[in-house]
């Protein structure tokens, strides 16, 4: 029987009829995700409610403990709730949901905390101290009502821009911190310092810096010497400290390395589950 109708077939005997994830979404649909609470009043504005969304890909089953992915997004001038899972060009469902559904990626969670109001306008102040282990449990305590459970021995930490240029902020919150199995930094800020952070990190903590240098001018060569010099001294294997540069041109590849980058890694990070229907 075919991958693709036996995995329909599966899903209908179930009762779970939930649609595979489109290329894309009309514009602010938010189809599938389910938002909650999180550390509101420092996140968003005073109009706005629930900072916490969350998306499992329409192969997740019920009690299947899912890996989780957190995705901390950048500077955010507009005020644009749910950025990158409110239906729009930059989406991670549509990033994710396509090769979930060929089968080039284990079925997971994404989890994205929208950060609206005036901290959001800084690279200096987004994501202020952020509570990594707080927003775990609230997005798993989110997604109980869809009888989804969160692996939390396999969180994938993602930082895009802004969110990764100040370290105490954002992406640094999750640097040594139990609740993180793996750090995802694209194309964030980059100089000798954060190279000492990164590279340093615990040896059992994944760290894949991923990066493009045709926008956005950063100290590559400081950080470059400092996190292969600290990642060697912190004993981890070579897959646990990464660094990759991505050739790309364009007018906005900034925003555009993050669906490549997702692309490459995340089969990697959430390989297919084998099964005796999916082994040779």
């Amino acid at each position: 029987m075919p991958t693709d109708l036996f995995t329909l077939l599966l899903f209908t005997s179930l009762g779970l009829q939930r649609q595979i994830a489109p290329l894309t979404y009309p514009h602010f649909d938010m189809t599938d995700v389910v938002t909650f609470e999180f550390d509101d009043a420092r996140l968003l504005t005073r109009r706005q409610r629930r900072a916490g969304a969350a998306w499992v890909t329409p192969t997740a089953l019920p009690g299947q403990p899912l890996p989780l992915l957190i995705y901390l997004h950048g500077l955010n001038r507009d005020h644009i709730h749910h950025r990158w899972l409110h239906g729009s060009v930059w989406d991670m469902r549509t990033i994710v949901g396509p090769p979930a559904a060929r089968g080039e990626i284990g079925p997971m969670a994404v989890a994205v905390p929208s950060t609206t109001g005036d901290d959001a306008q800084s690279s200096l102040t987004i994501y202020r101290t952020f509570d990594v282990a707080g927003f775990v449990e609230a997005t798993a305590h989110a997604l109980e009502s869809q009888g989804m459970v969160i692996d939390r021995n396999r969180v994938i930490f993602v930082a895009h821009s802004a969110s990764s240029c100040a370290e105490r902020n954002g992406l640094f919150a999750g640097v040594g911190n139990r609740a993180v199995s793996t750090i995802l930094n694209i194309d964030g800020c980059m100089n000798g310092r954060f190279g000492v952070l990164l590279g340093g990190a615990p040896a059992w903590q994944q760290v894949i810096v991923l990066y493009q240098d045709w926008m956005w001018a950063r100290d590559y060569e400081g950080f470059v010497r400092m996190y292969t010099r600290h990642g060697q001294a912190s004993g981890a294997a070579p897959s646990h400290r990464v660094l990759q540069r991505y050739e790309m041109r364009g007018i906005d590849v900034h925003n555009g390395i993050v669906p490549v980058a997702m692309r490459e890694w995340l089969p990697r990070l959430v390989p297919p589950i084998v099964t005796a229907e999916t082994s040779p």
